[in-house]
């Protein structure tokens, strides 16, 4: 059947003669009265519905009566409508009302309240129209035509608790329950409080304003809704649409090498959108798969596929696409529900070789010189907290008095060397090498725990101990301390001596330095 009026339907134009009733231009002779012809015009195809003879109407509405010439004053008379799309709103400037002989203020309209017509403020006083049919979404049903309804006032739509408005754009036939949905043909006013005039087109067959209905006024309110001023449509079946926004909250996943495009299943119904028809701006690519509860489509992420686009802005390189989908009793020409998309990826990028890279300073073929041994020296003190030093040159001592001795090392890298006690030993000259000695730290331990107690060695570039003294020879000659270091490098490994008992356990290899002494320790047989 839409085939066939799809065929027939062209621009509104109501025809009138004397001495008839008059007639009205509609899109299907089901919206004639049973008491009505309905004619089609061998010209411009127009079908129109006119009363029988003996009743009188437009041919909508029949009653019984007798016919009479139609006026200009009659509520019936023919009217021609301009068939042509408006490029210009020239009602558009704000408009001002009178009321009686009292011109309303700005923003004010004469309007019937409680049976009186007065100034007052539309954004105050209006009707309700709550009717879920109107909504741009709804494709289902399109017998509703607003020619029936008696329009006093302005209105303000809604649909469910949701405040919405006309639409600005063109709507597509067979939508908003009807078959010529009514659209503005400009945009709303944008000043609070304004009141404009504007033109309004009806959709069909495929023309955005295949006709241009009467105009309405059109006020903006405060609080961002607007009211309407509806009036009486040329014919059926026309009827105002309500803009409802698609809200399909779509996720985007940016891959690599794929961007992917989700929606929910459930709010694709409630849009009445049908997810199998859906493509992107290459009508070819319509693959999706369906997950859980939601619908996937995806593109290659590169220019050209499937229509991508791809541009830069300095930080990002952005691919974008739209996603086309029907609705779900789409079967002719309609326009689709676009979800655009994009994904931007930062021109930016930072990354991490996964290979350690060890430096080493090669010296193969370089010239090696000598310097000189690190300066260190040994000093003999009181206690054993090491701050009051014995003067150089000799000292004499209690046989079981106890030897407090510390030594340090000058070196420049302090945070890389530690010195480290090699061996330290007693002797009757002051002759480092003479080979008849006393160990008292060998091989970096002490010879006898109970004797002997390293205090710091291997962990700064200074070491301490305390011995016993005693005859290490037998007799009571002059006694020499001499002590051997080495520097460790603590950053290669571990440089602090591992000692049990007598046992030694080795460490790292150290850099040797010369034997230090100090002395003579003379002996004394009473302690004083």
């Amino acid at each position: 059947m839409r085939m066939i009026l799809v065929a027939l339907l062209v621009p509104l134009l109501v025809l009138s003669s004397a001495g008839r009733t008059s007639g009205t231009i509609v899109t299907s002779c089901e919206a004639c009265h049973e008491q009505a012809v309905c004619r089609t015009s061998p010209m411009a195809g127009d079908i129109t519905c006119t009363c029988k003879k003996g009743f009188s109407g437009d041919g909508l509405i029949c009653l019984p009566g007798h016919t009479a010439t139609a006026t200009a004053t009659d509520h019936h008379a023919p009217r021609r409508v301009r068939r042509s799309y408006p490029t210009s709103n020239t009602n558009l400037a704000h408009v001002r009302f009178s009321c009686g002989f009292n011109e309303c203020a700005d923003g004010e309209d004469c309007i019937t309240v409680d049976g009186i017509q007065q100034c007052s403020n539309p954004c105050k006083i209006y009707t309700v129209l709550n009717d879920a049919w109107r909504s741009t979404n709804n494709h289902v049903g399109n017998k509703h035509c607003d020619r029936n309804v008696r329009w006093d006032g302005y209105y303000r739509m809604f649909i469910g608790n949701q405040s919405v408005s006309m639409p600005d754009k063109c709507v597509d036939s067979f939508k908003c329950g009807t078959q010529a949905p009514l659209w503005l043909a400009f945009p709303p006013p944008q000043q609070v409080d304004e009141i404009v005039q504007s033109a309004v087109c009806a959709s069909f067959n495929g023309d955005c304003c295949w006709v241009q209905s009467q105009p309405i006024h059109v006020k903006a309110c405060p609080g961002n809704y607007f009211v309407y001023k509806f009036v009486m449509p040329p014919g059926c079946y026309f009827a105002y649409c309500a803009y409802q926004p698609v809200l399909l909250h779509p996720e985007v996943v940016c891959g690599r090498s794929l961007v992917q495009v989700g929606l929910n299943r459930t709010n694709l119904e409630a849009a009445g959108l049908d997810a199998t028809t859906a493509n992107l701006a290459d009508p070819r690519c319509t693959a999706h798969e369906e997950r859980g509860s939601m619908v996937w489509y995806q593109v290659e992420r590169t220019e050209g596929a499937c229509g991508n686009t791809l541009v830069t802005n300095g930080t990002d390189a952005i691919f974008s696409n739209s996603l086309f989908i029907y609705h779900v009793h789409d079967v002719s020409f309609s326009r689709p529900v676009s979800v655009p998309f994009s994904c931007a990826y930062p021109l930016e990028s930072e990354t991490s070789l996964d290979v350690a890279i060890k430096p080493y300073l090669s010296l193969k073929g370089s010239k090696v010189g000598k310097g000189s041994r690190v300066g260190s020296n040994m000093t003999l003190y009181h206690s054993d907290d090491f701050t009051k030093a014995y003067p150089a040159g000799g000292v004499t001592l209690p046989v079981g008095s106890v030897l407090h001795v510390g030594v340090s090392v000058e070196e420049s890298e302090t945070e890389r060397f530690v010195v480290v006690l090699e061996d330290c030993y007693a002797t009757q000259s002051p002759d480092p090498k003479d080979i008849m000695r006393y160990y008292i730290i060998q091989n970096k331990c002490p010879t006898e725990f109970r004797q002997v107690r390293v205090e710091e060695s291997g962990s700064s570039l200074r070491a301490r101990f305390s011995a016993l003294l005693f005859l290490y020879q037998g007799d009571y000659r002059d006694v020499f301390l001499h002590c051997r270091l080495s520097l460790c490098d603590q950053r290669s490994s571990s440089c602090t001596p591992m000692c049990t008992k007598r046992k030694y356990r080795s460490v790292t290899p150290s850099v040797p330095l010369e034997p230090l002494t100090i002395g003579p320790i003379t002996w004394s047989q009473n302690e004083d």
